[in-house]
C-alpha cells in the first residue's frame, strides 16, 4: 500500500528543488523503467501493478518494491494514460579523468533550457556514442520528467555534468585538443576538417552561445540551408543540429 508521505515525495520530484533534496528522480513506463534496471543507477523504490510485477519475478537490485493499485497511481503519475509501473532512483554524481576527455568527443552545452531540447541531445550523444555531456547551471535538469522521457533512457548511459563552463575549457585548452562552436556565421561543417577529439559546444535556443564561451573556441562551424527560398526556416531546432553535426564528425573519424 502506498503511504501519504511517499505520494507526497513522489508527487514533490516534479520541481528541481525536491529532487535535490530527496537526491530522486521519477522514471515511468514499462520501457524506461527497464532500460533502468539494465543501467548502473541505484533504484530507491520500484511502484507497480500487480500484473506487472508477476511479468516481472526477476526483479534485483532495488531497495524496496511497492504494489500499487489505479487509483494510487493515478495520484503519482503524470501521463494520461497510466503506466503500469514508476521507479524512483537516486540522481548520479559523475566524475571524470583527465585522460579519457582527452581523448574522446565530448558535448558542452549552454543554457539549453528547454527540458525536452536536453533530452533529445543526450538522445542523440547516446546513439552517436558521446559518454559525457557538460552543462552549465543555466541548462534544464537532466533528471527532471519531461528530459528524462524525452531521452528514451539516454540518460541513464551518458554521463551529465553540470560545471563551470570556462573553468572546463580552459582546463582543457590546448593545440591537439580542439574546442568547436556551432554559430549561423560560422564554417561550413561540409568543408572543415573535424577532429577525433575535443568539445563541441551547442549555444541556447534563442541567443546562441555566450561572449565568455565563444572567446574560447578555435573553431565556428554552421550547417548551411540547401533550401532554395529566401523566406526558408531561419535555424535549426538544437536538437536536430546536435544530431547533424554528430554524425558529421563520427563520419570523418
Amino acid at each position: 500500500m502506498l503511504s501519504k508521505h511517499v505520494t507526497k515525495i513522489i508527487q514533490s520530484l516534479e520541481k528541481k528543488k525536491f529532487r535535490d533534496k530527496y537526491n530522486l528522480f521519477k522514471t515511468e513506463g514499462g520501457k524506461l523503467v527497464s532500460e533502468l534496471l539494465q543501467s548502473d543507477l541505484k533504484i530507491d523504490m520500484l511502484l507497480a501493478y500487480p500484473q506487472w510485477l508477476a511479468s516481472h519475478p526477476d526483479i534485483q537490485g532495488v531497495r524496496e518494491i511497492v504494489e500499487v493499485n489505479e487509483r494510487e497511481m493515478h495520484t503519482i503519475s503524470n501521463f494520461q494514460s497510466l503506466p503500469e509501473v514508476i521507479a524512483l532512483a537516486e540522481i548520479p554524481e559523475y566524475r571524470y579523468t583527465e585522460n579519457e576527455i582527452r581523448q574522446s568527443l565530448s558535448l558542452v552545452l549552454n543554457g539549453i533550457q528547454d527540458p525536452g531540447n536536453l533530452g533529445t541531445i543526450l538522445r542523440v550523444a547516446d546513439w552517436f556514442g558521446i559518454r559525457y555531456v557538460f552543462c552549465d547551471m543555466d541548462c534544464a535538469g537532466a533528471f527532471s520528467p519531461k528530459c528524462v522521457q524525452a531521452s528514451m533512457g539516454a540518460v541513464f548511459r551518458v554521463k551529465t555534468i553540470y560545471t563551470n563552463l570556462v573553468g572546463l575549457l580552459k582546463k582543457f585548452s590546448s593545440p591537439e585538443f580542439h574546442c568547436y562552436g556551432t554559430f549561423l556565421n560560422g564554417e561550413n561543417i561540409y568543408k572543415t576538417e573535424l577532429s577525433a577529439k575535443g568539445f563541441i559546444i551547442m549555444g541556447n535556443e534563442g541567443r546562441g552561445i555566450c561572449p565568455e564561451l565563444e572567446s574560447c573556441i578555435d573553431s565556428k562551424l554552421t550547417i548551411p540551408s540547401f533550401a532554395d527560398s529566401t523566406y526558408s526556416t531561419e535555424s535549426l531546432n538544437v536538437g536536430v543540429a546536435t544530431g547533424i553535426i554528430l554524425s558529421e564528425f563520427k563520419r570523418n573519424n
